[in-house]
């Protein structure tokens, strides 16, 4: 009877030894999948903020380019309108000379 209380304790730690051999294993299964899945979504993470500034990049070049646009009909704008040859020309057709609203004209006009 001692020989199979032996026998059966030995057996016992043998399946205690092999669970937690198993459980460390299953451990650095699920250490390994986090650290991809981390991964996996850091690549993700900087692709997305690439593209965002390469969008945002983009979109303050055309904005420059279109204040600047803004800016050259402007002067434009004011050598017309200090010219005494086109300074009583209608805002109309100044608008079409520098691409500007009627609007704008006008109000650069005034003063």
């Amino acid at each position: 009877m001692q020989i199979k209380f032996f026998e059966i304790s030995k057996a016992f730690r043998q399946l205690k030894d092999a669970k937690n051999a198993l459980e460390e294993l299953s451990a650095e299964d699920e250490a390994r999948e986090i650290a991809r899945v981390r991964e996996k979504s850091r690549i993700h993470f900087d692709s997305l903020m690439a593209e965002a500034m390469a969008k945002g990049e983009a979109k303050g070049k055309a904005e420059g380019k279109a204040e600047g646009s803004d800016e050259k009909a402007r002067s434009v704008l004011m050598a017309l309108l200090s010219a005494p040859e086109t300074k009583s020309l209608p805002d109309a057709r100044l608008a079409e000379l520098t691409g500007l609203s009627v609007a704008v004209v006008a109000t650069v006009r005034q003063g």
